[in-house]
């Protein structure tokens, strides 16, 4: 799930200057760290004030942010003094498990400052816009590593300030991270309708994989940080099988499932001319493509070619047999949800290279770069 740890910034101890001490309380307590979770967290005030003009908006706003119906572990009486007066300062928490929030909420609570956590849905209007669009994106961690953010533009500005202080947290493994397009202008990702998508294709296949909302919540993070695209792609096939009503529905989620795969191929191992290991790996052989990929990522554990490839090879044919008519719904369902436990053994061959921050934001840079040419060239 994804989680805000709240904290009352305006707590006379931090003297107006919160965010470090908060940072350090938090991960100074070595949970995260210890529980080896893979997440992905923004900071930031959750911006509420100014966005009611009476009492009535007031209370209407704040039961749409902290009472919306997600689960939530509060100290009352400390956010019910701190909301409409004070700030609240957010941690949120990508991919963060029940468990690991209940741990950190038991031991946060002797902290005067800390209002409590709460489990944040992007597929909400006022989650979104107050959780994710307007905070910033700071770390990724997993275990004791850290990689401290940066957009596209922002090379020459980096401060080793955010690496130092992580190293001294606990994180003997700190770097910077790329994100590329991910929260800039080209980043058409950010809509309600993107994170519905997602909560339909989350919520169905979690009942479907090993691991089940855990290991659906660690999926979502990674497919976003390949490539957002992908979820137009998924969230078509499981919204076309939720509402279908005859074979040619079902085709049409397997189709889906096809282009999915193709998709993945494209970001992966792009096409080329010529072959690899005596196989084509040109636009239309994207399963050869994927069978490549797996072959280069897995020279140290050569088991692993065979066993991924075969499930490539099964999904091709769970696709094509449902596009002919020759799989119920529930097959093709099941399908589409090995398709995501696939990616994710497949990023897992690599994770730093299916990070691709700009691949999804192509089109949009160069029809930016290329507008500002000819605006350019119209001046002179």
């Amino acid at each position: 799930m994804n989680a805000a740890l709240l904290f009352n910034s305006d707590d006379p101890k931090f003297g107006g200057s919160y965010g470090d001490p908060i940072r350090d309380f938090v991960f100074g307590l070595g949970l995260i760290q210890a529980s080896g979770r893979h997440m992905k967290i923004s900071v930031g005030d959750v911006l509420t004030y100014g966005k009611y003009r009476n009492q009535e908006q007031f209370e209407s706003l704040m039961m749409k942010v902290y009472s919306s119906g997600t689960r939530a572990l509060y100290h009352e009486d400390r956010l019910g003094d701190v909301l409409g007066v004070g700030t609240v300062y957010a941690l949120t928490f990508e991919n963060m498990t029940v468990k690991l929030a209940q741990e950190l909420h038991a031991a946060l609570s002797e902290d005067s400052s800390y209002l409590g956590v709460l489990e944040v849905n992007y597929a909400h209007g006022p989650h979104l816009a107050l959780f994710r669009n307007s905070m910033i994106p700071l770390y990724r961690v997993e275990g004791s590593t850290c990689r401290v953010f940066y957009s596209m533009g922002e090379e020459d500005s980096r401060d080793d300030y955010e690496i130092e202080a992580m190293s001294k947290l606990g994180f003997s493994d700190v770097a910077w991270e790329d994100r590329g397009g991910h929260g800039t202008i080209f980043d058409d990702y950010d809509t309600l309708e993107h994170f519905q998508r997602i909560a339909i294709f989350r919520d169905v296949i979690q009942g479907l994989i090993e691991g089940g909302e855990d290991a659906a919540s660690e999926l979502v993070m990674v497919l976003e940080d390949l490539n957002p695209q992908l979820f137009t792609v998924l969230g078509a096939a499981v919204v076309a099988l939720e509402r279908a009503e005859n074979a040619e529905d079902v085709a049409q989620a397997a189709l889906s499932g096809r282009r999915y795969l193709e998709k993945l191929a494209d970001v992966l191992f792009p096409a080329r001319d010529g072959k690899l290991n005596g196989r084509r790996v040109g636009k239309s052989e994207y399963r050869n493509r994927i069978w490549a990929y797996i072959s280069e990522n897995s020279r140290a554990y050569p088991e692993r070619v065979e066993v991924l490839g075969k499930e490539v090879d099964r999904l091709v044919e769970e696709f094509n047999a449902g596009l002919h008519g020759d799989r119920e719904g529930p097959r093709i369902l099941k399908a589409l949800a090995n398709a995501g436990e696939l990616t994710a053994a497949l990023l897992a061959l690599n994770p730093s290279k299916s990070r691709q921050p700009y691949y999804a934001f192509q089109k949009r840079i160069v029809e930016f770069l290329r507008e500002a040419a000819e605006r350019h060239g119209k001046r002179e």
